[in-house]
């Protein structure tokens, strides 16, 4: 018997199919689903209001200005019929946002929902920073996660962006764990903070920058960063082909 989802809704930014631009799966057909609101404001607080960088933050999130508005969504209306199809032909679904583990529960149904309706093998990948713990019922759900630990220089506070008992279970998942470098001496704090947690084959290095001016400021060094220490390197394929950050 098919489960009732009807009462259920998402704040949802946007949705788009398109293809994934970073980390493991780059290239893969995806359905992207943006939902509103995050527990961490990179760029430093203040950024949403002026756009500018505080608290020593030297990259601002691009995306603060899509998740910050939402309206709620039934299910059936996340999706336009593109995606609808892309799903049903093996496309990736990507829950994003923001922080989208703020919006756990309705997800556990909603990622039920997805594969009851589309495509039973659904590959569902989770982006997340790295600051909220997902219930075990919710990792069985999640087929990889895309966790993106932020540094000092996001301008956040310590105390809210550095979560290691978080970062510990997602180290047990399928996780690769994604940090954004402008200048090298970022890679310093993943040094000191993150190489006692995260396993050094799950863990990429990847370029600041919102368009492609700024992405090419910062890729040569994070990529020269990536030899001497032997990580692995993501680019932002989306800002490379179309020059923006959202809707692509």
């Amino acid at each position: 018997m098919n489960n009732d989802y009807t009462e259920y809704q998402l704040p949802l930014s946007e949705s788009f199919y398109s293809i994934q631009g970073e980390g493991i799966t780059t290239g893969y057909p995806s359905v992207f689903l943006r939902l509103a609101g995050c527990n961490l404001m990179c760029g430093g607080q203040g950024t949403q209001f002026d756009k500018q960088l505080h608290n020593g933050a030297t990259w601002r999130c691009d995306t603060i200005e899509v998740w910050m508005t939402a309206q709620l969504k039934s299910f059936e209306d996340t999706l336009d019929e593109e995606s609808k199809e892309a799903l049903r032909n093996g496309a990736h679904l990507i829950i994003t946002g923001g922080e989208p583990l703020m919006n756990e529960g309705k997800l556990k149904h909603y990622i039920k929902w997805v594969r009851q309706t589309f495509n039973p093998n659904c590959y569902v990948e989770i982006e997340t920073n790295g600051t909220i713990t997902p219930s075990t019922e919710f990792q069985e759900l999640i087929s990889q996660w895309n966790c993106s630990p932020k540094l000092s220089n996001s301008g956040n506070d310590y105390q809210v962006r550095y979560k290691r008992d978080t970062l510990k279970v997602l180290n047990t998942l399928n996780t690769q764990f994604k940090f954004v470098l402008s200048v090298a001496e970022d890679y310093n704090e993943i040094m000191e903070y993150f190489r006692d947690i995260c396993d050094h084959d799950k863990i990429w290095l990847m370029p600041s920058g919102e368009n492609q001016t700024l992405l090419n400021e910062s890729k040569q060094i994070v990529a020269e960063l990536a030899k001497k220490h032997y990580h692995k390197f993501t680019n932002r394929l989306h800002i490379e082909i179309w020059n923006r950050k959202t809707g692509v």
